[in-house]
C-alpha cells in the first residue's frame, strides 16, 4: 500500500510539472566533551577571522573569532545543548546543534566546520575529527 501512494505521489508531482523542496536540516547534533575546532572553506583551507557564537535557548552565551589557523575553542562552557553559529565576510552562515557532555579541558577530538560560497548552508558538513 505504501508504494502505492509513492507513485500516486509521484504521478500528482509529475503531472503538475513541479516539486516543491523545503529548506530543511535534519541531522544528528555531535555529542562531544569540548567545543573547540577549525573553520574550513571547500578546498579544506583554515579560515581566519571567523564569528564563531554559542547560543542556549536563543541568547549567545559566548563568543570568539578563529585564529589565523581558523581554529577556535571555548573552555568555560557548562554542560548542555547549544548552537553554534559561524559567520564570515563571503561566506553564508552555518548554524549547528551540539551537545555537550562531561566537558573537560583535555581532549582527542574537535569539531570542522566547513562554510559554503553560496545562498544556502543547510548540510551536515560539521564533523568530529582527532585534535592537533
Amino acid at each position: 500500500m505504501a508504494v502505492n501512494r509513492s507513485i500516486a505521489l509521484f504521478l500528482l508531482f509529475a503531472t503538475v510539472g513541479r516539486l516543491a523542496f523545503a529548506d530543511v536540516c535534519v541531522y544528528k547534533p555531535p555529542k562531544v566533551r569540548h567545543v573547540a575546532g577549525v573553520v574550513v572553506d571547500s578546498s579544506g583551507r583554515p579560515i581566519p577571522d571567523v564569528n564563531i557564537a554559542i547560543i542556549q535557548d536563543g541568547i549567545s552565551v559566548a563568543s570568539a573569532k578563529t585564529n589565523d589557523a581558523g581554529e577556535f575553542r571555548f573552555d568555560s562552557l557548562k554542560e548542555g545543548a547549544f548552537e553554534l553559529s559561524a559567520t564570515a565576510p563571503g561566506f553564508v552562515t552555518a548554524r549547528y546543534n551540539v551537545l555537550l557532555r562531561h566537558p573537560t579541558t583535555q581532549w582527542n577530538r574537535s569539531l570542522q566546520i566547513e562554510l559554503a560560497i553560496g545562498l544556502v548552508h543547510c548540510s551536515a558538513d560539521i564533523r568530529i575529527v582527532k585534535a592537533k
